[in-house]
Formats: C-alpha cells, sequence, structure tokens
C-alpha cells in the first residue's frame, strides 16, 4: 500500500527509527543482563569451589575408590582424579555429569574454566578447579533461578512495548506535523498567489538553516515572478498604446475625409499622413517580433568576421544629419566575429538616437579604439542628456525619458530594449554617461574573443523591467 500522505510518511519513518532503537535497546539490555547474572553465578561457584577445596584439605585424604557427593544448598560438586575416576560422591552413576576433556585438561594444568552444561533436564553452571597435578574439582549450579530472572525482565519489556508504541507512535505524528508545517504554509501561499496574490511572501520565522533557505529561494522566487508578471503586463499595456495610437490617427483621419468629397490634394495629403502611421505600426511590428524571436531563444547569431568600421559607416551615411556635425574616428584593426545585421541595427538606434535628440548646430561623435582583448565603440552628442535617476531604466522596453517628444518624432520606446539585447547577445557591455543639457555618451565594449563566439541561436539576456544585469549600463 502507498502512504500519500507526507506526514504520515514521516511519522512512520519516526516511529520505525523509535522501533529500532527500542528493540536494539532491549537486544542489548538482554544481552548484559544475561551476562551480568552469569558472572554473578560464575563468581559464586568459584567461591564454593575455593571454600570446598579447604574444606577437602582437612578432611582425611582422597581415597581413589571413594564415591562422595555433597550437596549444599544449590550446588553439586566432585572430585575426580587424572583417571576420569570420581573420588567422591555419594550418588549413583547414573547422576554423573559428562566430562569435558578439554577443560579436564586445563584444570589438571592449573587453569580453571567454565561451561554450561545439559543435566537432569535443566541448565547447569559447571566449574573445573584445579586441585592439585592429578585432582580436579567439578562443581555446578542449576540455572533455573538465572532463566527465571531473565524471563521476568523479558515479560516486563514485552509489557511496555505497546505503551512505548503508542507515545512514539502520537510523538512522531507532532513532530511530522511540525516538520511539514513549513510545506503546508507554502502550499497556503502558493494557492493565493495561483488566484493573483503576488504581493504575499513567507515569513515563518527560524525553522532551521535548510526550511530558512528553501523560504529564502521561494521568496526571491515570487520576487522574480512578480516582477515578470509586472513587466508583462506594463508591456501588453504599451504594446496597446503604441498600436492603439496610429490606428486611432488612421481611423480619424479616414473617417474625417470620407465625410465629404475632397480634393485630390487632400486625399494626397491623407495618404502622406497614413503612410507615416503605417510606417509606425510596421517598425513596432518588426520589433515585436525581434522580441518574441529573443524570449523564445530562437534569435540566431549569423556570425562572420566584420569590420566594425564599415558598419559604422554604412549606417552613418544612411543617417540624415542636417544641421549637425556628425564626426568619425575610427581606428583600425577593429575586427571581430559577429552579426553583421544586427550590429548595423543596433548602432542605427543609438546613432539615430544622437542626432534626434542633439539641437541644431550640436556634434554627434562616432569613434572606435582597439584595446589589447577589446573593440571599444563609443557614441556620443551634444544633446539634450539623460536625467541620471533614468539612466537605469532607458533600456527597458517602451521606456522614454520624453514621451511626448518620442512621439512626435516618430520613437517607440524600444530601439535601445534591442540594442541592448543585440549587444548582450555578442557578449558585449554597453555603458552609458550622461549629463543634462550637456550630451550623452554610450560606450559598447566587445570582447574579441570569448568562449561563446561562433555559437548559432545563442539566449539573450532580456532588457525588461528595472536594470539589474552585471556588466550591463551604468
Amino acid at each position: 500500500m502507498i502512504v500519500k500522505s507526507f506526514r504520515l510518511r514521516l511519522a512512520l519513518m519516526y516511529l520505525s527509527v523509535v522501533v529500532f532503537i527500542f528493540s536494539v535497546f532491549v537486544v542489548v539490555l538482554d544481552l548484559r543482563y544475561r551476562k551480568d547474572l552469569l558472572e554473578t553465578v560464575d563468581k559464586d561457584i568459584l567461591r564454593a569451589a575455593r571454600e570446598e577445596t579447604l574444606r577437602g584439605s582437612e578432611q582425611q585424604p582422597l581415597s581413589e575408590s571413594a564415591e562422595i557427593i555433597k550437596k549444599l544448598g544449590d550446588e553439586y560438586y566432585e572430585f575426580v582424579n587424572r583417571n576420569g575416576v570420581v573420588l567422591m560422591t555419594n550418588l549413583g552413576n547414573e547422576y554423573r555429569w559428562p566430562l569435558n576433556k578439554d577443560l579436564a585438561s586445563l584444570a589438571f594444568n592449573g587453569v580453571y574454566r567454565f561451561e554450561t552444561i545439559k543435566f537432569r533436564g535443566g541448565d547447569y553452571r559447571l566449574l573445573y578447579f584445579p586441585i592439585s597435578a592429578d585432582n580436579i574439582l567439578r562443581i555446578g549450579e542449576p540455572l533455573e533461578d538465572m532463566h527465571k530472572a531473565i524471563g521476568g525482565l523479558e515479560r516486563l519489556l514485552l509489557f511496555f512495548f505497546p505503551f512505548v508504541l503508542g507515545v512514539s507512535a502520537l510523538v512522531s505524528w507532532v513532530l511530522a506535523g511540525k516538520s511539514v508545517d513549513p510545506v503546508i504554509t507554502i502550499k497556503s501561499l502558493a494557492e493565493e498567489i495561483r488566484h493573483g496574490r503576488l504581493d504575499r511572501r513567507i515569513d515563518i520565522g527560524l525553522k532551521g538553516r535548510e526550511i530558512d533557505d528553501l523560504v529564502a529561494v521561494f521568496n526571491a522566487m515570487l520576487d522574480s515572478i512578480q516582477h515578470s508578471v509586472e513587466a508583462r503586463d506594463r508591456f501588453t499595456s504599451d504594446v496597446s498604446h503604441e498600436i492603439r495610437s496610429p490606428l486611432t490617427s488612421l481611423r480619424g483621419s479616414i473617417e474625417v475625409m470620407l465625410r465629404k468629397k475632397r480634393t485630390s490634394e487632400e486625399y494626397e495629403d491623407l495618404l502622406r499622413n497614413n503612410l507615416s502611421d503605417i510606417i509606425r505600426l510596421s517598425k513596432i511590428a518588426e520589433n515585436l517580433l525581434f522580441f518574441a524571436r529573443a524570449d523564445s531563444h530562437t534569435l540566431e547569431l549569423r556570425k562572420r568576421s566584420v569590420d566594425v568600421n564599415e558598419v559604422l559607416k554604412g549606417v552613418v551615411d544612411s543617417v540624415s544629419y542636417e544641421g549637425l556635425s556628425l564626426v568619425e574616428k575610427y581606428q583600425d584593426n577593429v575586427i571581430m566575429s559577429a552579426d553583421g545585421d544586427l550590429l548595423s541595427q543596433a548602432f542605427s538606434n543609438l546613432i539615430t538616437n544622437a542626432v534626434k535628440y542633439t539641437p541644431q548646430g550640436g556634434t554627434v561623435t562616432v569613434a572606435t579604439e582597439r584595446e589589447e582583448d577589446a573593440i571599444k565603440v563609443t557614441i556620443s552628442d551634444t544633446g539634450i542628456g539623460i536625467p541620471e535617476d533614468e539612466i537605469p531604466h532607458i533600456f527597458e522596453r517602451f521606456y522614454r525619458v520624453d514621451r511626448e517628444r518620442s512621439r512626435k518624432t516618430g520613437g517607440t520606446g524600444l530601439g535601445l530594449a534591442i540594442t541592448y539585447l543585440i549587444i548582450s547577445a555578442h557578449n558585449g557591455r554597453i555603458m552609458v554617461k550622461s549629463k543634462l543639457n550637456s550630451g550623452s555618451s554610450f560606450i559598447i565594449t566587445f570582447p574579441i574573443k570569448t568562449s561563446q563566439e561562433g555559437q548559432q541561436g545563442q539566449n539573450v539576456k532580456d532588457g525588461t523591467g528595472a536594470f539589474s544585469v552585471s556588466g550591463g549600463p551604468t
């Protein structure tokens, strides 16, 4: 039968241990009690042997033909010579003890020994005791009293066994309940969490290192789940808002135009305005597809040898920076193994932002530098800058420092999050330095040789939520 209750199984294990210990205790006690009683009997027999030896020396010399047995209390004894002839006995031959030749030989050589024998239907403890070179004394005592004492002890232990079993079962059940209390608490909390109470945490006090560690891990897991759910909800809300805005604009403008006949110029203006909204929706869809691939760990890096300078030059050539100075400072030999298309996308997001948030007459600088074991790319501007408390959040999805300005410039709040994912996928690090109204610098560092170089389908880090990833922006 399979016991499904963990508390019951734990109680049965406790009870099994107690029963095992009690059984071992009973066996050891029984053996020890037997040994102590036997040692007491042996001491009594040895003392009687010595007394009879002294008594025999005061009486007449032993005659080889005499047969005399003396009984004093429960002690029986006889004198035997080397030939096995009983020298003193007062009983017939039918009561003669069996002779152990090995023990008799030791006794004739001055060494006394004990043995247990069956005699007249009972157990006797028999001593072979040396008297002289030619004579020994065999003296014995029945073990009936010892067996009665042992039987009494065994009956007493057997009488207390049900009591011990019952008490042990009760204590085991209580201890098992105490042991599973934290598990029951965690289960109850998990039920609440399943119904949406993500703010709950376990607080059961100090229950031991193992339970405390489990509670700490469980609470940390709840923090992570709550953070992920909040990030998901925020992400869903932001996506809905970002999509709803251009769709509302498209619907409103079309409904207005359909209220009456319009000129061809008005229809052309409508299509031009609608095109910008459609481009924005398309960009959002592409970015969401990128995140879906990244989150499902299916983002592939098609790595090859890439000249970082050439990638940056291609991006600069595609960006319109009218009214700004764009300075390029490239160092030779900045070649790395990378996905050129994804790098181009990441650099494009950074350079476009730098141009977008730099006032007329400002400067945007793109520079590369080859270090001993890394390639450094710096994209800086003299723009509006980023408040210090906003910097840790700029790589979150849909996060924008100036939401109103971002909408006017067509921003979706996804570019920097994508940039962070791409750089992380290449084992790179990105650091941000910024001062409000003075400009910003994005410093990207790529290791030239990495243990993951050349792998396909790498997992990338998610930039959702509060930024706390080691090696990320500061």
